[in-house]
């Protein structure tokens, strides 16, 4: 017992994932990207409900998610003051998790969902995983168009993965080599 308490005792504090804010360039705009706090979450459940009507994340879980500093790194983007896209996503040791990604409805089609998913791409390569994974509706076209794009692959189906619908999700993967 004693050896238990003194191995926690004397380990090092968790560290946060690093993620320093900067700029981020797509097409001609650049927007201002940083890590997401609970001041941010208001606009993200908007945005939330405008894009994800029947199925968004409550307040709950996004503070439950923001908590996690140590393994998932959630970011938002804006312009100028106005919230345009956010991304989520959790790094374990050989696999990375997307857990949520939405891009304002007047920011779509410009790029900044793929800017959003490389850069999250690009982190989980150099944390070292093997592979990085989302779940996608079955119904949305245009981002497995997207995740094909940037060289997922489709995996199986789960049924009725989204609860308040019962619609169906594909697991989709990415090796990182």
């Amino acid at each position: 017992m004693f050896r238990k308490f003194k191995q926690w005792f004397d380990r090092e504090p968790p560290v946060e994932l690093a993620f320093p804010a900067q700029s981020l360039h797509v097409g001609e705009t650049t927007y201002q990207l940083r890590r997401m706090t609970n001041d941010d979450i208001d606009a993200a459940l908007v945005m939330e409900k405008a894009i994800y009507h029947d199925t968004p994340w409550d307040r709950i879980a996004f503070i439950s998610e923001l908590r996690k500093t140590q393994r998932s790194l959630y970011l938002v983007l804006f312009d100028e003051d106005v919230l345009t896209a956010f991304i989520g996503c959790w790094f374990g040791k050989d696999e990375a998790h997307i857990t949520n990604i939405a891009v304002a409805p007047l920011y779509q089609g410009q790029g900044i969902g793929e800017a959003l998913m490389r850069l999250m791409i690009d982190k989980a390569y150099d944390l070292g995983t093997s592979e990085i994974t989302l779940e996608v509706r079955t119904d949305n076209a245009v981002a497995q168009h997207l995740y094909h794009k940037l060289g997922f692959q489709d995996g199986e189906i789960r049924r009725g993965y989204y609860v308040s619908t019962h619609a169906d999700a594909m697991d989709m993967r990415k090796p990182l080599e």
